[in-house]
C-alpha cells in the first residue's frame, strides 16, 4: 500500500508540473510470472498499468505465461484455475483491444537465416521501422554484435516493442539480451520505478 501511495504522489506532482504523455511499456512473461508467484513490484506494476503507463502485451508472451504457469515456476505447479483467475484480476483489465500480434514466434526460420549479422541489421530489417528508429537502433555499439550473441527467443519481445513504438521492456531477464534499442530501455521493476518515477530506494523495500 505504501509503494501504490508513493507511486500515486508520484503521478500527481508529474501531472501538475507537466503533462508529459504516458511511457509506453512492454510487458515480458517473466513480469506476469513474478506477478502471479509474489505480491511483490511486478504485481503492484501491473495494478499501476493504465494510471502510470501504457502496457503492451502479446499474444505470444501470454502463450509463454500460461505455458509456465502450468508447468510450474520455481519449483511451484499452478491450476487452471489459479492462471486464469490471475489472467481476469490482473492481464485482461489492461487488454482493452485484445493482445497484441507479435510477427514472430520463438522458432522463427529468420533467426537461423540471420543469426550471424549484426543484431540492429536484422531487427531493422524484419521490423520495417521508421528511418529515425533505424538510425537509433544502428548507431548503438551493442546492437553491432552478431544475433548469435542474444537469445534468439526473445526475438519476438524486441522486434514487438520496436513496432509497438515502447519507451521501456519492462523484464527481468537480463541472460543475453539487450540493454537498449534505439530508444527502449530495458528495465526491471526497480529500474523501472526508479527511473520513471524516481522514486527513492526506501519505498521500493
Amino acid at each position: 500500500m505504501f509503494l501504490m501511495n508513493t507511486l500515486m504522489a508520484a503521478l500527481m506532482n508529474q501531472s501538475t508540473n507537466s503533462n508529459p504523455p504516458l511511457p509506453r511499456v512492454f510487458i515480458d512473461t517473466t513480469i506476469m510470472c513474478a506477478a502471479l508467484r509474489t505480491n511483490g513490484h511486478a504485481r503492484r506494476l501491473l495494478n499501476a498499468a493504465r494510471f502510470l503507463y501504457v502496457p503492451i502485451i502479446t499474444n505470444v508472451c501470454l502463450f509463454e505465461f500460461y505455458r509456465n504457469a502450468l508447468n510450474g515456476l520455481q519449483g511451484v505447479r499452478y491450476t487452471f484455475h489459479d492462471v486464469s483467475s490471475f489472467l481476469d484480476d490482473f492481464i485482461y483489465p489492461l487488454m482493452e483491444e485484445g493482445a497484441v500480434n507479435s510477427l514472430y514466434n520463438r522458432n522463427h526460420l529468420e533467426f537461423m537465416i540471420n543469426n550471424n549479422r549484426p543484431i540492429g541489421e536484422v531487427l531493422v530489417e524484419l521490423t520495417a521501422c521508421t528511418q529515425e528508429q533505424a538510425v537509433q537502433i544502428i548507431n548503438q555499439k551493442e546492437m553491432n554484435l552478431p544475433l548469435s550473441q542474444f537469445d534468439e527467443n526473445d526475438f519476438h519481445v524486441w522486434s514487438s516493442a520496436i513496432q509497438q513504438n515502447a519507451d521501456y521492456i519492462l523484464t527481468s531477464n537480463t541472460r543475453k539480451f539487450p540493454s537498449q534499442i534505439g530508444k527502449i530501455q530495458r528495465v526491471s521493476p526497480s529500474e523501472f520505478l526508479q527511473k520513471v518515477f524516481n522514486l527513492p530506494d526506501d519505498a521500493l523495500s
